[in-house]
């Protein structure tokens, strides 16, 4: 008899080494317990075999200490619920995982005891997949565990060295688990999964996966094995009791303690959606590539790091501050080291290079700069406003109403002459590029001036005129500089104004005198945007431009074949009077003083021009030429101060207006009627990175 068992356990022991069940199994199991059929699935007492991906559908029952071993490569997937019948309902029975292939636990279990994680890797996709509350987890050191985003496990967890790893039972006959490796692998493969037992664990754990792994239990590491984040996030909700070491691309973030931190990655103290405070119960060393973000919240709180133990900071620090509480004399302790603060050159046990202190500091906020106040134990935080979210926008725009003043007066000049009553439009569309780290901007521009003159004397008109005029003007979508080094930002702008003027013209023996004055009331609706991220500013600024012009020609033009020419000389007197005008909407609005520009402009030109005769009268094809020149500064400019910081104030400008510009008008002039004129033309204008294109569209009629 016993020559007979002898062979039989040969050859049981054979197939346990190629992953298949004993003969004694197969005749008590189902060959193919696979398949969709409602009837439940029993393992009794031991294990099962798999040797391919398999899927259980239907729901498992488990009757004594049972357990799987999958096979290198392969996934066994069990999807319904998991029941647990032992012979004594009381008694925790443990179920082993085993192989080096992967099991899914997908559904609930209702089992009584530990689950062993011996070999290869688990996975828990259903908060119930460890069973009843009182279970727990074991794993050990060269295995793996995967957390589906989502879920939450309530249960312990125990992690043993390879050394101390527990041992299937041995009247299963299965050979020695052999290869395991140094450490445990936890991994999160996306979103965010939470563990909220208690871990203790004798071995080195290392994190992997994109996604990001919440402890919201008390974990202690025994012989204080490290704890490496690898890949993803790690949040310390509670405690770990062990030192945590991260690497490159990784954040290591919570509202709990850290016995030990030596950081590579982004350190952000805090939970997801509120500031907070993370611990460390030793030191904290930040090394050069680390990152580390402190927020400020809408109520004026700040994110912060406290050290029990030393600190030694470096690598770069990036502010987020939200607007919100914040005034210029605020001040936050964002690191506390009550060990002190480690400056000086690396050295020591443990070296990191750099001299203790952050190498780079930013604001998430590009108006915002941060300022460190470095002591023995704590780093202050302080915030200032600079030049980059300043109003660029109002001196752009004046800018504008500057330069378009030419339509208004253009329009009266050519009708100033005696006996005449005109109507007379003009659309613009003018693109100044980006200059001084100012954005360009693209504005259109349309108006209609109404007039009428009469003759006094035998040599001279009176003129009276008033019009309306509308500008659009926007940044481009190169607005932010791709360094965020820029000042102001993007900004949005409509300008409606109307416009009185009055005309004179005077003719003496061999030239001819133009005269003018006119006054524009301008309002505006302006937004902008400060930050890229922040909502726009917004404020309806008023502004009154007066100007003045004389234009002197020859009294006749003088003839060349079948042309005329007549040469011209403008000066033009501008005054742009802006009232103080403060913006509303966020931290980055100011409060802008009242802005006067004064400028001078002359222009030089000829007309050339080429008539017929029609049926209504003679029509004429002119052309002119003309060179404009300014006086004056070319940048207009506005002194403001941050609304949330009016101590300090700050005198920015806005694109520049060309010194020189070329003129070129094109059209044509033709009776409609013995009376009525109508006329159409092309005008541009361009200099110093701006260009100017238009039509002007006009009707005259002549009364005696």
């Amino acid at each position: 008899m016993s020559i007979f068992r002898t062979p039989l356990l040969r050859a049981i022991l054979a197939l346990l080494c190629l992953g298949l069940p004993p003969p004694g199994l197969t005749q008590v199991l189902p060959e193919a317990p696979w398949d969709d059929s409602p009837a439940p699935f029993v393992l009794r007492g031991e294990w099962i075999a798999v040797d391919e991906d398999r899927r259980i559908a239907r729901g498992l029952h488990l009757e004594g200490a049972s357990g799987f071993r999958v096979a290198g490569g392969r996934t066994l997937e069990l999807q319904g619920p998991i029941l647990g019948h032992p012979v004594d309902p009381l008694l925790p029975i443990p179920f082993w995982k085993l192989g080096g292939g992967h099991l899914e636990l997908a559904g609930a279990s209702a089992t009584n005891g530990q689950i062993v994680l011996a070999e290869g890797s688990l996975g828990l996709a259903h908060e119930s997949a460890l069973g009843v509350p009182g279970n727990s987890l074991e794993m050990s050191a060269g295995t793996r565990l995967e957390l589906r985003p989502g879920i939450r496990i309530g249960q312990a967890m125990q992690v043993r060295s390879a050394d101390t790893a527990r041992t299937p039972p041995a009247h299963w006959g299965l050979p020695p688990i052999a290869g395991l490796g140094a450490a445990a692998v936890w991994r999160v493969p996306a979103g965010e999964a939470t563990w909220a037992g208690g871990i203790q664990t004798n071995a080195p754990i290392v994190k992997d996966g994109a996604g990001t792994l919440r402890l919201a239990g008390a974990g202690f590491s025994i012989d204080r094995d490290p704890l490496v984040l690898a890949q993803g996030g790690l949040h310390i909700g509670q405690l770990w009791w062990g030192p945590v070491l991260t690497r490159p691309g990784t954040v290591l973030s919570g509202t709990g303690q850290v016995d030990e931190a030596r950081i590579a990655g982004l350190l952000s103290p805090g939970d997801t959606d509120q500031t907070g405070t993370l611990m460390i119960g030793q030191r904290l060393a930040l090394l050069p590539g680390a990152q580390t973000r402190i927020r400020i919240d809408a109520g004026g709180q700040a994110d912060r790091i406290w050290s029990f133990g030393t600190a030694r900071l470096g690598g770069e620090l990036a502010i987020e501050p939200v607007p919100g509480a914040w005034t210029p004399d605020r001040r936050w302790i964002i690191v506390q080291a009550d060990g002190g603060l480690e400056y000086g050159a690396d050295g020591g046990g443990d070296p990191v290079p750099g001299d203790g202190r952050y190498t780079r500091v930013v604001s998430a906020l590009r108006y915002l700069d941060p300022v460190l106040d470095y002591g023995p134990t704590t780093v202050t935080l302080g915030l200032r406003h600079n030049t980059l979210g300043l109003n660029t926008a109002d001196a752009a725009w004046r800018g504008a109403l500057l330069d378009d003043s030419r339509f208004m007066r253009d329009a009266a000049l050519a009708h100033t002459a005696g006996g005449r009553a005109w109507a007379q439009s003009w659309a613009a569309n003018t693109g100044r590029q980006a200059a001084q780290g100012l954005p360009g901007d693209d504005r259109d521009t349309g108006g209609l001036q109404i007039g009428v003159s009469r003759a006094v004397g035998g040599q001279g008109a009176l003129a009276v005129f008033g019009g309306a005029q509308d500008t659009r003007l926007a940044t481009g979508p190169g607005a932010w500089p791709p360094a965020g080094t820029g000042a102001g930002g993007a900004y949005r702008l409509r300008d409606r104004s109307a416009h009185l003027g009055l005309g004179a013209s005077l003719t003496r023996p061999g030239w001819h005198l133009t005269l003018g004055i006119a006054q524009s009331w301008h309002r505006a609706e302006l937004s902008r945007q400060a930050d890229p991220d922040e909502p726009s500013l917004r404020s309806r600024p008023a502004a009154r431009l007066a100007q003045a012009w004389a234009q002197v020609a020859p009294e006749r033009p003088l003839a060349l074949g079948a042309w005329q020419w007549m040469p011209y000389a403008q000066a033009v007197w501008l005054r742009l009077h802006r009232p103080a005008v403060k913006e509303s909407g966020g931290l980055a609005a100011v409060a802008l003083e009242a802005a006067a520009d004064h400028r001078w402009l002359g222009q030089v030109g000829v007309r050339i021009g080429r008539p017929w005769a029609t049926p209504h009268g003679e029509a004429r094809m002119t052309l002119e030429l003309g060179v404009r020149r300014l006086w004056g500064g070319t940048v207009p400019s506005s002194v403001q101060a941050y609304r949330a910081d009016p101590g300090r104030q700050f005198e920015t400008g806005g694109l520049p207006l060309p010194r020189h510009a070329l003129r070129l008008d094109l059209g044509v002039q033709a009776p409609v009627a013995r009376s009525a004129r109508i006329g159409f033309a092309y005008t541009g204008q361009h200099g110093a990175g701006q260009r100017q294109h238009g039509m002007w569209l006009g009707v005259t009629g002549s009364f005696r």
